[in-house]
């Protein structure tokens, strides 16, 4: 599947409603827009770790603004499988995610690159009947895989 099936693909998915001229129209808009911020003034094919970069802190901002929903949907549907909402959704509300970048992004063949996230987050901390709140940063690695049209995030019990 080439840019442009994917970009229609995408526009029937989110638009699902708009059919006949106008929703043709939207398409060859939208369809020309890509084209020209998919290639650069020299003409190379878009740098994927920029784009795998940008993929993952869109997933990391929706789990610091709490949609935990919008993170998972991001996962690979091999990885949605072994993990279902309810259990990500529990895992993720352990802690409360208070900023996130991408540090670097490798990319050791054509469909997986691996990312390094700085993150900051804070916990509740038990003990003896005293609970503390902590915050810490951590250095995270993550998998992201190239497949069915689109970069998707591995989960980590997926792997």
């Amino acid at each position: 599947m080439n840019g442009t099936q994917k970009t229609a693909a995408l526009v029937r998915r989110l638009l699902p409603g708009f059919g006949g001229w106008l929703g043709g129209l939207c398409l060859v808009v939208l369809l020309g827009a890509s084209g020209c911020a998919g290639v650069p003034a020299g003409g190379d094919a878009v740098d994927k770790a920029a784009v795998v970069a940008r993929i993952a802190q869109s997933r990391w901002d929706a789990l610091i603004r709490g949609d935990v929903e919008a993170a998972y949907n991001m996962m690979s549907p091999a990885s949605r499988s072994m993990v279902s909402l309810e259990v990500f959704r529990k895992k993720a509300s352990l802690v409360t995610w208070k900023a996130a970048s991408i540090r670097k992004v490798d990319c050791s063949a054509d469909d997986l690159c691996t990312t390094q996230v700085n993150a900051t987050y804070a916990y509740q901390l038990r003990r003896g009947g005293v609970v503390k709140g902590v915050e810490n940063e951590q250095v995270l690695t993550e998998k992201w895989l190239n497949a069915d049209g689109g970069w998707w995030y591995v989960h980590a019990d997926a792997l």
